[in-house]
């Protein structure tokens, strides 16, 4: 689920140069009745006082101290932070408010895609940013000796140091973990809008993966606080659990190679079944083909889900298993270009003040997200093995589970919201981490009126962003429909955008080719090339894997 293997939903385009697409009180359990003040309207609250922000979050920031127990509102407070782009002329007609996944991750991956993408295609949406408790300027879960850059994993936490983490964070906090919560989250946003609230102006949530289950954690406490809900990439409560992540990856390039069978190229390459030619190639690497490469068979399975995960990257699967397969000297050389380039742009990626916590995700994670009775490492060993592409990321985290200070379940665990409010659910159909199966129960679960599900052909996680269209210029198909469905939300969804849809193909972009695999043709060594491929230093295949597992839980990035 909840985002992603070795690189971000932005990463490529830092590679290649590219523009990237990239009734009751707050803090009760009842329905919210929030008020109408906005920056000086008449409230019971105080506004927000917003000034300047960092230089990943756009336009205007705050820090709200709020409740840090929401059910003691008069008590100690946390430094909560909100960040605010308004439409230009003070043209809005909607606040949107924008929940990023994870869990763990920023609502700073908003920055670019409102500067890029929504201020051209909603000019008149006011957009809000809520950082969830627990992550960047939201008063950060962090171990700073564990994850200091001179540390034994650098800035990422190893199994070695995780203990040490555990303790610090227990000494930080004490009984207060147990307030880090997808139900104190719900409860800050409502305290928020409460504030920011403006007369005439449509208040409505976005949530992107994990952002869904904060939605819908919020639509549960407070059924009817907000006009409209859009949720991208659905974690459906009681079905989709992190404990299953690693068995999730291998149904989708089942349907991927299907995809690949039927195109003109990458069958002709891997012929009528794809998916079998896969399963050999396991077994060769299984008994030390291709040694050259200097990978073994467990080192593809964890780096390999990154290509289910990311369109950009799915054209490149089966042309590296082609050359693997091949295992010529151009193969072995073109393969290690790829993979050294890979893990370069993910250090390229990397950078600036943390903002991400994998401390909070992994609380959020195991305490909610997880199977109950919780699967033994024993157990969470064996699905991975029983799969051809395991990140190793459940496997990871579960093994944290007995040491970890979960926080106990709430009476919003596992269930769904009851609310009227109009609600645009999406996913794409080739999603490993909100799979489309546990995704479609909220068509059976979200069944008020102008309450809508898409399943969004060709798209992997997020559809608002992944699913271009043929027209040129023209926004994702996501984008599209979350556009309008913002303009009316009581209006019939429109899905005309997805006639329209770039299909998953193998004609890759020539810089792509050029600039990954370091020559024009991503299959063959017959081919011309310039320049030739260039001569790189041995991969570091253990590094990349472990940027894979540190990436598996991210999301929308």
């Amino acid at each position: 689920m909840i985002t992603q293997t070795v690189l971000r939903v932005r990463l490529l385009p830092v590679v290649l140069g590219l523009t990237a697409f990239a009734a009751g009180c707050p803090g009760g359990d009842d329905q919210a009745s929030p008020g109408t003040n906005g920056d000086g309207g008449s409230g019971g609250s105080s506004a927000v006082e917003w000034g300047g922000c960092p230089g990943d979050f756009i336009s205007e920031c705050a820090t709200v101290a709020l409740p840090l127990d929401p059910s003691k509102p008069d008590g100690e407070t946390l430094p909560i932070f909100v960040a605010r782009h308004l439409a230009p002329g003070g043209a809005a007609k909607a606040q949107v408010w924008l929940l990023q996944g994870g869990p763990g991750d920023s609502g700073n991956m908003f920055t670019g895609f409102i500067e890029q993408l929504w201020e051209r295609v909603m000019p008149d949406v006011d957009w809000y940013v809520l950082e969830h408790r627990g992550v960047g300027l939201s008063s950060r879960f962090e171990c700073p000796v564990q994850e200091d850059p001179s540390s034994e994993d650098g800035a990422e936490i190893s199994a070695s140091e995780w203990p040490a983490c555990i303790q610090a964070l227990k000494a930080q906090w004490g009984d207060d973990l147990a307030h880090f919560t997808t139900s104190a989250d719900a409860d800050d946003l409502a305290r928020l809008i409460e504030r920011t609230r403006e007369h005439g102006k449509k208040v409505m949530l976005y949530g992107a993966s994990y952002g869904t289950a904060r939605a819908l954690r919020f639509l549960q406490k407070y059924p009817e606080a907000v006009d409209a809900v859009i949720l991208d990439s659905v974690v459906s409560p009681g079905a989709q659990h992190l404990s299953l992540y690693d068995t999730q990856f291998d149904p989708v390039i089942k349907d991927m190679s299907a995809i690949c069978a039927a195109d003109p190229v990458c069958g002709a390459k891997l012929g009528p079944d794809p998916w079998a030619k896969l399963d050999a190639l396991f077994g060769k690497l299984t008994k030390g083909h291709c040694s050259e490469l200097g990978a073994d068979v467990a080192l593809f399975a964890s780096i390999a889900p990154a290509f289910a995960q990311m369109r950009s990257l799915r054209t490149h699967l089966f042309p590296l298993a082609y050359r693997i397969d091949r295992c010529e000297a151009g193969d072995v050389q073109v393969v290690g270009q790829y993979m050294q380039a890979l893990r370069g742009s993910s250090s390229q990626a990397d950078g600036g003040e943390p903002r991400e916590s994998r401390a909070l995700g992994t609380h959020v994670a195991l305490s909610e997200l997880w199977e109950e009775p919780a699967p033994t490492s024993a157990e969470l060993q064996a699905r991975c093995d029983a799969q051809h592409f395991c990140p190793g990321a459940a496997l990871e985290i579960g093994q944290l589970y007995d040491a970890w200070p979960r926080y106990p379940h709430d009476q919003f665990w596992n269930e769904w919201p009851r609310s009227s409010v109009p609600i645009l659910a999406m996913n794409g159909l080739l999603d490993p981490q909100t799979p489309i199966g546990p995704a479609e129960l909220s068509a059976d679960r979200l069944t008020a009126p102008h309450q809508t599900f898409v399943a969004v052909p060709w798209s992997p996680h997020v559809v608002t962003f992944e699913s271009p269209v043929k027209t040129a210029g023209a926004a994702p198909c996501g984008t599209q429909m979350m556009a309008k469905f913002i303009a009316d939300p009581e209006a019939p969804v429109d899905t005309t955008c997805l006639d329209d849809l770039v299909p998953v193909t193998w004609d890759e972009d020539p810089a792509v080719v050029e600039v990954l695999f370091g020559t024009k043709d991503m299959w063959e060594n017959t081919a011309s090339r310039a320049p030739a491929p260039r001569r790189v230093a041995p991969v570091d295949w253990a590094a990349l894997a472990r940027l894979a597992r540190e990436r598996s839980l991210r999301v929308a990035r």
